[in-house]
């Protein structure tokens, strides 16, 4: 493959492991879900309260005792990440769908209806970190590594949805 700055061995070896370190870091000092994302916390707000002046783009992670559970990519992370904390569809929340699935919350079992409201409770309650990744493919490349090294339950690389 061409037009990549830099090869599969700098990636592999420097770069890659050179983010985990960096997100290792960021995992002592979590921002709490329901701090950023409370009723009434528009994204604006959000992204002061993080210290920036505007969305970023980069990778998420989300955090449940400790653990990371599930690391998502965006060119605009704050927006993601209110998609997923107050989202509705499948697409929007996915790791509410996901954590519906997992502790079987549902409003209606029988057509598969996940209880999303008991899901966003559950997220909100957990912590999540952030990092800005301006490269996409060093977005989708640490996603995957990150994934990985968390051993995230709740990322699915299935396919293109």
């Amino acid at each position: 493959m061409k037009n990549f700055e830099l090869s599969f061995e700098d990636y592999a070896q420097d770069i890659l492991p050179r983010r985990m370190e960096m997100l290792n870091s960021l995992l002592k000092h979590p921002f709490p879900v329901k701090s950023l994302f409370g009723k009434g916390q528009g994204e604006k707000n959000v992204i002061k309260k993080i210290g920036r002046v505007s969305d970023f783009k980069g990778l998420y992670a989300f955090i449940q005792n400790d653990e990371v559970i599930y690391v998502g990519t965006s060119e605009k992370v704050v927006n993601r990440l209110s998609y997923q904390v107050k989202g509705y569809t499948k697409y929007q929340a996915h790791l509410a769908w996901e954590i519906a699935k997992e502790y079987d919350l549902y409003t209606n079992k029988k057509q598969g209806t996940p209880n999303l409201k008991k899901a966003k409770n559950i997220i909100m309650n957990m912590h999540v970190i952030f990092l800005e990744i301006t490269s996409p493919l060093e977005r989708h490349l640490m996603e995957v590594y990150s994934c990985m090294k968390f051993d995230c339950k709740f990322n699915i690389f299935e396919g293109h949805r």
